[in-house]
């Protein structure tokens, strides 16, 4: 009985007492820090241009209906549509054949009144005539002059001249017509350099300065692109689109560019030769704050940045919160945290 009883009792002891190979089974306790892998590449030092991107309309620098300013029968036509003109060209002809036939009775009666001015300037020393007869001699005279120049302004007239160097727009007149003064010829348009005019929202009035050089792209071209300047900033908001107007000019040398044309403008309104840029898969923006991850020693470290510009090939500048020395992750944003274990898969940069 002592024997089994004994014996029961270091059953029981066995039982309550857990073995050498259980205790080592069980796994300790605390967190196993994890290692992320990412892709990662170094900051670019590259030129960047601020671009402030809007469209408008192309208009010629100077647009104008040219008019008669006599009256006569359209003789001659020296432009039609499309023509390239230079100041001063002649573009009409009207009939002076009436005009000329009255310069020269204007011119007899002025030889006749200098003639009776000659005399009655010596009559008047020998008292025959009074001062008030020779005065009035004078004053034919100066009529007769006044008419004269009246006849050679009107012939001057009659072959109507262009103002500007541009091309015609309109032919309006054919040869043949009755003209008066007022009657519309011409339609032209001085075309080199041309003005761009569009519309900025107001929010980037700071950005806007007289001088800042406009990249230009229309859909005739859509290959090519032009460079203007900016030369004019509306002074006041349009308050129906929170907007301000400004103008562009643009040099068309080679007349490709055609008033009427829409276009679509960047106004450069900062540009930098030696900028910080990222790609956008560095880049996350929440709740407001806009950051990245700067990886050093195998170690994500988080970094609050402000960015500038956008690039068609996908890069954005870096203005604040980064050195072109360092290492930026471009990949699992969405799960690195700062401080975090990383490390960057081979074969990527």
């Amino acid at each position: 009985m002592l024997a089994c009883g004994a014996a029961l009792l270091a059953g029981v002891s066995a039982c309550g007492s857990p073995s050498t190979s259980q205790t080592e089974a069980t796994p300790t306790s605390g967190k196993v820090e994890e290692t992320l892998q990412i892709t990662a590449v170094p900051v670019a030092l590259r030129p960047t241009k601020r671009l402030l991107k809007f469209v408008g309309t192309l208009f010629g620098n100077e647009e104008m209906t040219l008019s008669s300013q006599v009256e006569g029968q359209v003789e001659h036509l020296g432009a039609d549509l499309g023509d390239h003109v230079t100041t001063d060209q002649v573009l009409a002809e009207i009939d002076d054949s009436s005009a000329r036939a009255q310069l020269r009775e204007v011119e007899a009666r002025l030889a006749k009144a200098k003639a009776d001015e000659a005399r009655g300037r010596e009559l008047l020393k020998t008292t025959v005539i009074s001062p008030q007869e020779y005065e009035q001699m004078q004053t034919e005279v100066a009529v007769a002059e006044a008419q004269r120049d009246g006849m050679n302004v009107t012939l001057q007239h009659k072959r109507v001249r262009s103002p500007l160097t541009g091309a015609v727009v309109k032919k309006l007149v054919s040869v043949g017509e009755y003209v008066r003064p007022g009657t519309p010829l011409f339609d032209l348009v001085a075309d080199d350099p041309l003005k761009l005019r569009g519309d900025v929202p107001e929010r980037f009035a700071e950005e806007l300065a007289i001088g800042q050089p406009v990249q230009i792209k229309v859909d005739a071209y859509p290959n090519d692109a032009f460079d203007g300047q900016l030369l004019r900033v509306s002074p006041a908001a349009n308050a129906e689109n929170r907007s301000i107007t400004v103008e562009a000019t643009v040099p068309n040398p080679t007349h490709r560019l055609k008033p009427g044309f829409f276009a679509a403008a960047n106004i450069v309104t900062r540009s930098d030769d030696q900028a910080l840029v990222v790609p956008e898969t560095a880049v996350i923006t929440f709740a407001g704050v806009t950051k990245l991850f700067v990886v050093r020693d195998a170690t994500a470290y988080e970094r609050k940045v402000r960015v500038g510009t956008r690039d068609e090939q996908g890069l954005i500048e870096v203005l604040e919160g980064l050195q072109a020395d360092e290492v930026v992750a471009t990949s699992g944003l969405g799960k690195l945290e700062n401080g975090m274990t990383v490390s960057i898969r081979q074969g990527d940069s």
